[in-house]
C-alpha cells in the first residue's frame, strides 16, 4: 500500500502540546501527495493536514507548497494562511486543507477545514470525538469558500485532535481513546483504517497538563 512512515514531532514543540502523524503514499508512487505540518508558533503550536489532489508528483509538489506557506508564517491569522496558500497553489492542481492552532496558554484550539479533510477532537477519557471541524466546499490553489471564519472551542488538559485525509475511512475516530505514546498509535490509526488506492495521513496533536 505505499510507503509508511511515522514522525514524532513532540520533541521541537511546545511543553503542553504532543504531536505525531503517520503517512503513506499511494501504490507506486514514490512521493507522498498527503503532507503534515506541525510547529511552534508565539503561543503554542500551529499543525496543518494537506491534502494535494490526486497523487504522485504533482499532487506532492501542491502539498509541499502549502507546508512551505504555513512554516514561513506561523503566528498569522488562519484566514490569512489559507489565503496565503490559495495564491501560491494557483498554478498546482491544488489541495485539501485543514490547518489548526493550539493556544497552549489559554487552552484553546482554532481550526479551518477547506475541502476533505477531516478534524475532531476527542475529550481525554472519552470515546469517540465531542467536536467535529467543519468542512467547507472548496480547493485551495483553485476555488475558495466565499467567507474565511475559523471556528475556536476550548480544551481542556488531555484532549487530542485527530486530523485525516481522505485516504483513511471515516470511522477513524469511533470509539477511541487517545492513551499513551501518539507515535504508535497514529501508525496503528493508518494501518487499520487506510482505505483505497490513495496517499493516507493522520496527524494526532494532545494539549497536556501544566507541569
Amino acid at each position: 500500500m505505499g510507503e509508511h512512515l511515522t514522525a514524532d514531532f513532540s520533541a521541537p514543540l511546545h511543553p503542553r502540546v504532543t504531536v505525531a502523524s503517520a503517512s503513506g503514499s499511494a501504490p507506486g508512487e514514490p512521493r507522498n501527495g498527503d503532507v503534515a505540518v506541525a510547529l511552534r508558533c508565539s503561543r503554542g503550536v500551529l499543525l496543518g493536514a494537506i491534502d494535494g489532489l490526486g497523487h504522485g508528483e504533482a499532487a506532492a509538489a501542491a502539498a509541499e507548497l502549502a507546508a512551505a506557506i504555513l512554516v514561513d508564517h506561523p503566528d498569522e491569522p488562519l484566514s490569512q494562511l489559507v489565503e496565503r496558500c490559495h495564491e501560491a497553489l494557483g498554478e498546482t492542481r491544488g489541495a485539501a486543507l485543514t490547518v489548526a492552532r493550539i493556544d497552549a496558554e489559554a487552552g484553546t484550539l482554532t481550526w479551518l477545514a477547506i475541502g476533505n479533510v477531516a478534524g475532531v477532537v476527542l475529550p481525554e477519557g472519552g470515546v469517540g470525538p465531542r467536536a467535529a471541524a467543519l468542512q467547507l466546499a472548496g480547493v485551495v490553489g483553485a476555488q475558495l469558500p466565499p467567507q474565511l471564519v475559523p471556528i475556536a472551542l476550548p480544551l481542556a488538559p488531555g484532549d487530542a485532535l485527530l486530523l485525516s485525509t481522505d485516504g483513511v475511512d471515516r470511522t477513524v475516530a469511533d470509539g477511541l481513546r487517545v492513551r499513551g505514546a501518539l507515535g504508535p498509535l497514529a501508525d496503528g490509526l493508518l494501518h487499520r483504517h487506510r482505505r483505497g488506492e490513495d496517499d493516507a495521513l493522520v496527524l494526532l496533536a494532545r494539549y497536556e497538563s501544566a507541569g
